[in-house]
């Protein structure tokens, strides 16, 4: 007995502790490089990572099971000094499917435009409000990306904060760095905040809790219901379209979500299908010979 008593006095006095808010996997890879030693890629890799998972970046708490699962991908292309490089960063976040052991991805993104400088053992940091880096100001912007998202999917316009936190990011970058410059012929950084922040997209914030917390997360007791409220965010996210035709984060939300609900409309009546493939086709017309086919 007093073992037992000494054992639940620690777990009353000792703090329990929170897990952090994402559960990051990074791969640094360069498959093409000869000049920089392969292990600073790998000190790089674990850098990242604890930059990813060991801080805090909101004021919420989360349970380890809540984490946010993402996976971000840095590929090296070239060397343009031995410590600066020209890297394609692939950026991905997924979220549970309520009462079910699937998974939907939210975010999916291939930067094409991050050029850094990297001395092996350097500390990665973002501090808020001021440019440190360009390693450290892109996942950073990324993370903020994937919160505001996330928080999206469970609440109403949950993820204004973080999209707010984008716009400060963007902000302090060098306008001179291809990743941050205003240009709407870019698929860039800027283009996303700006997407994710104009009031012509608030639609676009309703869809992602709408087709997420009222759609998907119900579907597993109620296929026909949960598919009526995805098709009503689809109906948003047209809206977007009709008001904002260039916005950046209608791609993405295509090219994150196709394969998930072509496989959701399938059994669908004839009149949701064709309502599902009138939407996509004007948002994404290059994939209207898949919709046709799949649809008939």
């Amino acid at each position: 007995m007093r073992y037992l008593f000494s054992f639940l006095l620690l777990l009353l006095t000792v703090p329990f502790t929170r897990a952090q808010e994402l559960n990051a996997t990074v791969k640094v890879i360069a498959p093409k490089l000869r000049n920089t030693d392969p292990k600073v890629f790998k000190t790089l890799e674990q850098a990242l990572s604890e930059f990813l998972n060991g801080q805090k970046w909101t004021n919420d708490q989360f349970e380890d099971d809540e984490r946010i699962k993402c996976n971000f991908q840095l590929t090296i292309q070239e060397e343009l000094s031995n410590n600066r490089f020209k890297a394609e960063l692939a950026v991905k976040s997924f979220r549970p499917i309520y009462n079910s052991d699937q998974e939907t991805v939210l975010f999916s993104h291939l930067d094409k435009d991050l050029t850094f400088t990297y001395q092996e053992f350097q500390p990665i940091q973002y501090v808020r409000d001021n440019y440190t880096d360009e390693l450290s100001h892109t996942f950073a912007f990324y993370v903020y990306t994937i919160l505001g998202l996330d928080y999206d999917s469970f609440a109403p316009k949950g993820g204004t904060p973080f999209f707010q936190e984008l716009q400060s990011i963007v902000n302090v970058a060098p306008r001179s760095a291809d990743g941050w410059v205003d240009d709407s012929k870019k698929r860039n950084r800027f283009q996303i905040m700006k997407s994710l922040t104009d009031p012509r997209a608030m639609p676009f914030h309703d869809a992602m809790y709408e087709y997420h917390r009222l759609g998907l997360d119900v579907m597993a007791e109620d296929v026909t219901g949960g598919r009526a409220k995805i098709l009503d965010a689809l109906r948003k996210i047209d809206r977007v379209y009709a008001d904002y035709r260039e916005a950046f984060i209608l791609q993405i939300f295509v090219n994150s979500k196709t394969n998930e609900l072509v496989e959701i409309f399938k059994p669908a009546p004839a009149n949701e299908k064709s309502a599902f493939v009138n939407i996509f086709t004007k948002i994404d017309a290059s994939r209207a010979h898949v919709f046709r086919r799949v649809f008939g």
